[in-house]
Order: structure tokens, then sequence, then C-alpha cells
């Protein structure tokens, strides 16, 4: 990834245009805080779209349900 502005990460000081590795949990992260992006040539992890959380497009949830209270 390349710093796009200066920040702390991994314990090292970066400057805007610093080049370094990040963890691939981190990379979702500091692209949309937009303190980095990827590097020239690197690949798109989120260009594949799996592993990504459902939206509110998922399937319903079911409401819940007191089974303790009846009606006498």
């Amino acid at each position: 990834m390349v710093a796009l502005k200066e920040f702390r990460y991994g314990g090292k000081q970066l400057l805007a245009g610093d080049s370094f590795e990040a963890h691939a949990r981190d990379v979702r992260v500091l692209r949309a805080i937009k303190n980095a992006k990827l590097a020239d040539g690197v690949d798109d992890p989120d260009s594949d779209g799996e592993d990504r959380q459902k939206g509110p497009g998922g399937p319903a949830k079911r409401p819940y349900k007191r089974r303790d209270m009846k009606a006498e």
C-alpha cells in the first residue's frame, strides 16, 4: 500500500507517498478512511465480492417469539 497522508501504522510513522505492507484485514479500513491506497500492480482484494457482509438485502430475521406469555 501507499500512504496518502501522514499516519502511524505498525509502530512506524508513515509519510505521504511511503509504501508499506498492511495486513489483509486492515486494507479495507485504510482505504475507507483514505489513509492509503493500493500500490500500482496490486490486485484489489475487494473486486471479487466474496467474504462481504450481507447488507439490508440479506435474509429477513424471524421475529422473537416469547413462549412464556400465553393467554389464559
